[in-house]
């Protein structure tokens, strides 16, 4: 009996969650999942236009253990290749519990014009597995603008399935998320950054994140955010040499508890 209980309390309140928030890896979720207006590799999940901002090869791994739950788990991946005024990337997401899974693929591309505006591309492969229901898959494209207005602020927006693309099935009716987000970041000086987004998905409340990263010393930083819809707490701390790099995440909801995270990098 515990069983069906449990996969009850996921199906209602992690869900939703799921569909609505892509993994980011442990920097940005520690701001409060601030991806809009960030240069960062996992830029790949959120504003594909804002990889075009790295300049080396980078790669990072991502797992989130859901709620501390024994079998809720998120796994991800996220790749950048620059290339000229191009970049191109990949990322890999997959969330679930034995009798639910999703796995998301998106191939990116980003590309420079000028020295201040980018823009960025995403097409997506999605996969849903339920037991006893077998798997539907499904496809969308998503769209992103990168801006520098000066040396220390920048701005990002961008938007996931416009086109509201849904799973291609007959037996259970889930459409593929589509949400449009804008955001702002400002580098007030060469160790702190403070980042803000607005985010809307259909039919759900407008959310608001902010945001801090604070570079301690050359090889530690720390973060704090929070994100409004729904309330949650973020914070962590970032570690890194030369080519290494890790991140520690400890977000909280009130409702459902601490949800744990840790991301290692190589930068190339």
């Amino acid at each position: 009996m515990i069983k069906p209980i449990y996969l009850f309390y996921v199906f209602i309140f992690s869900t939703p969650l799921v569909f609505a928030q892509s993994q980011q890896g442990g920097r940005l979720a520690a701001m409060g999942n601030n991806g809009a207006a960030v240069k960062d590799i996992w830029g790949t999940s959120t504003n594909p236009a804002s990889i075009s901002e790295l300049k080396v090869p980078a790669l990072q791994l991502n797992y989130e253990k859901h709620f501390l739950a024994d079998d809720l788990s998120s796994a991800a991946l996220a790749f950048v290749f620059p290339c000229n005024r191009y970049s191109f990337g990949i990322n890999i997401q997959r969330y679930g519990i034995p009798e639910f899974s999703t796995i998301k693929t998106g191939l990116i591309v980003a590309k420079q014009f000028g020295q201040k505006l980018s823009i960025g591309l995403r097409a997506n492969y999605h996969q849903i597995k339920i037991s006893n229901y077998g798997t539907t898959k499904g496809i969308s494209v998503d769209i992103g603008v990168f801006f520098q207005l000066n040396e220390k602020l920048f701005v990002g927006a961008y938007i996931n399935n416009p086109s509201q693309e849904s799973y291609n099935t007959r037996v259970i009716n889930i459409a593929v998320l589509t949400s449009a987000h804008i955001g702002l970041a400002y580098q007030t000086s060469a160790k702190v950054l403070i980042a803000t987004t607005l985010s809307k998905e259909l039919d759900l409340p407008w959310n608001v994140a902010m945001g801090i990263d604070y570079q301690l010393i050359k090889s530690l930083s720390i973060r704090s955010g929070v994100s409004v819809a729904p309330f949650k707490h973020h914070i962590g701390i970032g570690l890194s040499s030369l080519h290494f790099l890790t991140d520690v995440t400890f977000i909280k909801d009130p409702n459902l508890g601490y949800s744990p995270q840790i991301t290692i990098g190589y930068v190339f």
